[in-house]
């Protein structure tokens, strides 16, 4: 009786532990970026609990550009109505990122989403988008990214 009430606190403790623990859902560095400056600290509040790193791109943007950004894969996330957006990516970004999402805050067509995914942007929500939505596509994008790199590592191995 006694080592089952041992053991019972024992996994009590590890189970406090766990929930202890935060449980991020996109565990890669995200980068925001939005028309209104504070709109993107509130997109990184809101991310806060689902995203294990996150920064504001001007203030990573130039460690980026020099490779001296943290490690690992960084992905971008800008927010803005579409014209403003259009004008921001009109321009060359930093190549070390591993992908883009743009939030559209006003209500663009198909036509205008097109023209943001021509211009860099890999994945187009709109403005109603919920922070889960975010994460699901930010890690869709992880996803992506792993394997791309899985089949060029299997396509060298075949042309050896």
């Amino acid at each position: 009786m006694a080592s089952q009430a041992a053991a019972f606190l024992e996994c009590l403790a590890l189970i406090r532990c766990l929930v202890a623990v935060p449980h991020f859902a996109f565990l890669h560095n995200l980068h925001l970026h939005a028309q209104y400056i504070d709109r993107a600290t509130r997109l990184a509040t809101t991310l806060a609990d689902s995203v294990a790193a996150i920064s504001l791109y001007t203030d990573t943007q130039a460690s980026l550009y020099a490779r001296e950004g943290a490690p690992g894969r960084h992905y971008l996330l800008v927010e803005g109505r579409f014209v403003w957006l259009q004008r921001f990516f009109s321009v060359p970004h930093c190549p070390q990122l591993s992908g883009v999402i743009a939030i559209v805050s006003d209500r663009p067509g198909s036509a205008d989403r097109a023209k943001l995914m021509l211009a860099g942007v890999d994945i187009c929500l709109p403005g109603s988008t919920l922070p889960r939505e975010m994460v699901a596509a930010l890690s869709v994008l992880a996803r992506m990214e792993h394997r791309l790199a899985a089949a060029g590592k299997g396509g060298l191995a075949e042309g050896a």
